[in-house]
């Protein structure tokens, strides 16, 4: 018990958890409290997590009483929109880019990889904790994607898809 105490202690005064703390403060100001305000539309009655992040936030439109939940990342592009319905349910963890994959680390604005293309997400879509959604993907109304999937393409309305990469599974009726 006192060398547990004794760890804790020393952690609090590390200097690696400060300039982490601070880092994630920052990250925290920057993607999530000064970008909500920025959003294109929040609809009523929409849920946003304290962890959720955005990228380019005047580029993405959230409908009525959506679940933006804990670490999801929704990142639209400087020339690409990312728009959910009313009733999209994000389950946690979950990324979304309508962005290019990837940008060079020497000029954050050169596209190293990947394609830039809007993300539409239809009304009453569930997506499952820890999935990926990929640029230029329409997920049809009523739709569930499965936790842990990798969407690439588009995905019609009513069904089930989940996988990687993410296919149907089961027709909703």
């Amino acid at each position: 018990m006192l060398n547990r105490l004794l760890t804790m202690i020393l952690v609090l005064f590390s200097p690696v958890y400060w300039r982490q703390s601070i880092k994630r403060f920052r990250f925290f100001i920057h993607d999530n409290v000064l970008a909500i305000p920025r959003l294109a539309a929040v609809g009523s009655g929409t849920t946003i997590s304290p962890s959720a992040s955005f990228a380019y936030p005047e580029n993405i439109s959230l409908g009525d009483n959506c679940l933006i939940n804990h670490n999801n990342r929704l990142y639209a592009g400087p020339e690409s929109k990312l728009i959910l319905s009313d009733g999209v349910l994000v389950g946690p963890d979950v990324f979304m880019t309508s962005d290019h994959f990837s940008r060079s680390i020497s000029n954050s604005l050169e596209a190293h990889s990947g394609k830039a293309a809007d993300i539409f997400i239809d009304r009453n879509v569930r997506i499952g904790a820890h999935s990926i959604i990929l640029p230029g993907v329409s997920i049809g109304q009523n739709s569930a994607i499965g936790a842990g999937s990798v969407v690439t393409g588009d995905i019609p309305a009513e069904v089930i898809a989940a996988g990687n990469p993410a296919r149907v599974v089961k027709k909703i009726s």
